[in-house]
């Protein structure tokens, strides 16, 4: 019995503990993609990927243009071919064809990782501003709002902070 009794007043005083504890936590909350697009970092990377963008699709452009001109070659030449000349041509426009959308792919996979290469830092800067307000304003938890999560009136917003942090206006 005194086991018992012992037992339950421990379990009392740990969530009695853990209760108070938990009811001092300062939450907020901050629409990180406001706070990333505000910045000029971003903006550069994203003017750098527009411009790398380009430069990839005059290339593709420039595939795309010969595969035409194949394509418009066969079907002038189409009626005076023998049959054996008429499937090497195909195959030589299947040929073009799937290596544009192989370059279409490379360019996909190569926009993405300049992508992510030029957002990491701005992305790390971003969080260590909110990270070093939240410590300043000894807040335990910050949300971010940009991803449809439900904030109370009971939070406190740190993107005006953040962005003074960050030295934008």
């Amino acid at each position: 019995m005194i086991k018992i009794c012992t037992i339950a007043l421990l379990v009392s005083c740990t969530t009695l503990i853990s209760t108070r504890s938990h009811a001092q936590a300062k939450v907020a909350y901050i629409n990180m993609q406001q706070l990333i697009s505000s910045m000029p970092e971003a903006k550069r990377a994203y003017d750098t990927l527009q411009a790398y963008e380009q430069e990839l699709n005059k290339d593709g452009q420039m595939l795309m243009t010969e595969f035409q001109a194949k394509v418009t070659a066969y079907q002038k030449d189409e009626p005076t071919l023998k049959q054996d000349l008429k499937d090497v041509r195909l195959k030589e426009l299947e040929t073009s064809k799937a290596n544009i959308e192989e370059y279409k792919e490379r360019m996909e996979q190569k926009i993405a990782a300049r992508e992510q290469k030029l957002t990491i830092p701005i992305i790390a800067k971003a969080k260590k501003a909110v990270s070093d307000v939240a410590a300043e304003k000894g807040i335990a938890c910050v949300l971010d709002n940009s991803k449809d999560i439900v904030v109370t009136a009971t939070c406190e917003d740190l993107l005006a902070p953040a962005k003074l942090k960050l030295g934008i206006k």
